[in-house]
């Protein structure tokens, strides 16, 4: 029978890492420092990879990142590359979400509260268009919950097991008698 002892799996998992930290440098053995130098290397190579160069320099990563990110703008922007301005992206989000509340709002100029107000204003003329114009001026809270139901069951009035009724008549039909089998 083999029994672990305290720290077995610990010691373990060193040694597997350990041994693969040694072939990631081609070594035979570990060294203490082989792991920082081998994330160095790999992402240095990374770095060449997506710059194109054939080495290294300090900043190749920070310049690379720096202008994909420009050129992401740009094309955001529809400007042509390499024409990046400080700014182009908020100038460009904020020209889409004024067109888009000037769209929704049917005003060219936006003012404070435009927004609120045109949902309000929608809300008001769906409720008016459902309930009918009188009901709507006159609307109390539940008033589109009891057209809902009444809609649903045909009933005028709610009344309790209204709706399960209307279901379960639905689901079941009228029940036939002396019908064929």
């Amino acid at each position: 029978m083999c029994y672990l002892q305290v720290g077995d799996i610990s010691k373990e998992l060193d040694s597997r890492i350990k041994d693969e930290i040694a072939n990631l440098r081609e070594k035979e053995e570990y060294e203490l420092g082989d792991l920082s130098l081998a994330l160095d290397k790999m992402s240095k190579d990374f770095t060449m990879e997506l710059t194109g160069k054939d080495s290294y320099e300090t900043g190749d990563l920070s310049k690379e990142v720096d202008k994909r990110v420009k050129n992401a703008v740009t094309n955001f922007c529809g400007k042509e590359d390499g024409t990046y301005e400080f700014g182009d992206l908020s100038k460009e989000v904020d020209k889409r979400v004024r067109g888009r509340v000037a769209e929704f709002t049917g005003k060219g100029e936006y003012s404070f509260g435009d927004i609120t107000k045109e949902v309000e204003e929608r809300r008001q003329k769906w409720v008016g268009d459902y309930l009918g114009e009188e009901a709507a001026k006159n609307y109390q809270f539940g008033d589109i919950t009891k057209k809902a139901l009444s809609s649903f069951t045909g009933n005028d009035e709610y009344e309790f097991g209204d709706v399960t009724k209307k279901v379960l008549g639905n689901l079941f039909g009228p029940r036939k008698r002396g019908g064929k089998n």
